[in-house]
């Protein structure tokens, strides 16, 4: 049996909608980027993750530079889990701040305690990563240190629409978060992004600099702008993935339930499912001991089984690029980003597609390598 790694969804109702969608806009001639079907997308998610405002932009990317420049971080210092994507730090760079490698705990997410430890007189703000869909309980920890120290948290939710803790969505529980609709993402555009936010000057900031920061809609300018915009092609993808959402994460539960109940031996650890947790299962990694990743892959792959990922494989403190951002050990992510693989986790994939990758990985995988 063949497995892809990912796919995204679109039915064919979907596909004929979006069709016709398509075809009414470019045949009534009405303007392809930032128009009505734009504003519908923004106030649908910005309700669906019960935020006050959302600011659709052209990628994930694009909405955590510009929370980070609507919050002014340059000059200073921004702490980010070493287990991220580099998109993370590079948004911190591209803001004018330094980023600042914190360590994380077994669920993946950002350690509250390391990030205690990397506080200084330069920290403007603190990024945590909703990796793989999870919000951590630790989020709360978070949210009340960085109150305490008077300092923005920020949500780098690329992975993570849809997703709850304790009846909260990602978006609720920093100053802003930035979500992504890459085609990997839980719902997808192709490309594009999402700015949500209860606070009104990062949303003005954010539809002013995206399209670039123009006053008053002229050709006069009041700082360096950028060309962040959503068309109207992606708005209505999005609308019509968002209006899906809740029937996605419901699909990719059943696939995590199944993993679950088969792959039941000690070799394997899955991350414990938070009892008031909403996990939307972007991605599932599942923690094997004593075999590499690498290892682990190429024996699904001899049984037509490609993997979803890594999160991460190599954390940013071991990429050159970014060694300079770590001034002491970040063991935890070390050992965790060395354990793990992620297996294929989509809508699609059917209850038997599950179980033969479930069996694979039990039995042709644990059977190799066990002991």
């Amino acid at each position: 049996m063949k497995v892809p790694g990912q796919r995204y969804d679109f039915s064919e109702s979907d596909v004929e909608a979006v069709a016709s969608e398509f075809s009414r806009l470019l045949r009534d001639g009405d303007f392809l980027t930032q128009g009505r079907y734009v504003e519908e997308f923004e106030k649908s998610f910005a309700v669906r993750h019960g935020v006050r405002e959302a600011v659709a932009v052209s990628s994930g990317s694009a909405a955590l530079e510009a929370i980070l420049l609507a919050l002014d971080v340059a000059g200073g210092e921004v702490i980010i889990p070493t287990n991220t994507f580099a998109a993370t730090a590079f948004a911190v760079i591209r803001a004018g701040a330094r980023p600042v490698l914190a360590d994380i705990l077994d669920d993946l997410s950002l350690d509250p305690i390391d990030v205690e430890r990397c506080l200084s007189p330069a920290t403007r703000a603190v990024i945590t990563v909703h990796i793989g869909g999870r919000i951590s309980p630790a989020t709360r920890d978070l949210a009340e240190l960085c109150a305490t120290n008077e300092i923005s948290l920020v949500e780098d939710a690329a992975h993570a629409a849809g997703a709850m803790l304790a009846g909260m969505a990602a978006g609720g529980f920093g100053v802003a978060a930035a979500f992504s609709f890459f085609s990997t993402k839980v719902i997808t555009t192709g490309e594009g992004g999402m700015i949500a936010t209860s606070e009104s000057s990062i949303a003005d900031f954010a539809r002013h600099v995206r399209d670039q920061a123009k006053v008053d809609n002229s050709n006069v300018h009041d700082m360096i702008g950028n060309n962040w915009r959503m068309t109207e092609f992606q708005a209505i993808l999005g609308s019509r993935q968002l209006g899906r959402l809740n029937e996605f994460i419901a699909g990719r539960r059943r696939v995590a339930e199944i993993y679950r109940r088969l792959v039941t031996d000690e070799m394997f650890r899955w991350p414990e499912i938070p009892k008031d947790g909403g996990l939307n299962f972007y991605k599932d990694p599942v923690f094997i001991r004593g075999v590499s990743p690498s290892d682990v892959g190429a024996a699904l792959l001899e049984n037509g089984i490609s993997l979803s990922g890594f999160v991460y494989d190599v954390p940013l403190h071991r990429q050159g690029l970014f060694a300079e951002f770590s001034e002491a050990p970040l063991q935890a992510a070390d050992r965790l980003c060395a354990s793990h693989v992620c297996l294929p986790i989509y809508p699609s994939l059917t209850d038997e597609a599950a179980e033969y990758v479930a069996t694979v990985l039990s039995g042709a995988v644990g059977s190799r390598f066990d002991g």
